[in-house]
């Protein structure tokens, strides 16, 4: 099973409320724990895998993105929990998306001069499709990755850090 629902609205830090934070939470990781729950009695019958689809924004900081980073932190070490906790026969690893052309980047992607930033600021010097993260969904499910359970696996064109910079004031 492969939980891919997620994101949270850019925020500048003065403007993220505790219902913001929490909603965010609730929609990136709290969903993914009452699905992959719902699917325990299948998972375990039947050797299963679950991929949890977290962001690169889970391990680096950005401007703007606080409570969409720390909820997608939260679910790639709920991925490692529930891969502790679901073993040995059910395997749970999850990637660690980064720019990728989904209609989620869709409004930024549009603006030459933000896409020609991001494209410079990712190693592979140019933005991720959604295939590319299908094809590593498809290995972790696959007789392949076996040996493979509790891991995030970063899919990001071999960046280090943001490649948005999201204009928000300096203090």
């Amino acid at each position: 099973m492969v939980n891919n629902a997620g994101g949270s609205p850019p925020a500048a830090i003065t403007d993220v409320t505790a219902k913001s934070f929490e909603a965010a939470f609730h929609f990136n990781v709290t969903t993914a724990l009452a699905l992959t729950q719902a699917c325990i009695p299948q998972l375990v019958e039947n050797h299963g895998c679950v991929v949890n689809i977290s962001s690169m924004a889970g391990r680096t900081a950005a401007r703007g993105l606080t409570q969409y980073g720390v909820a997608k932190a939260g679910l790639s070490h709920l991925t490692r929990y529930l891969a502790t906790d679901l073993n040995p026969k059910v395997r749970v690893n999850g990637i660690a998306v980064g720019s990728t052309a989904t209609s989620a980047l869709e409004t930024v992607l549009v603006m030459p001069e933000i896409r020609d930033t991001m494209i410079a600021n990712t190693p592979l010097r140019f933005i991720g499709e959604p295939e590319d993260i299908a094809l590593g969904v498809l290995y972790l499910s696959s007789p392949a990755a076996r040996y493979v359970t509790g891991k995030i696996i970063e899919i990001d064109g071999g960046t280090e850090s943001s490649t948005l910079d999201i204009p928000i004031p300096d203090f």
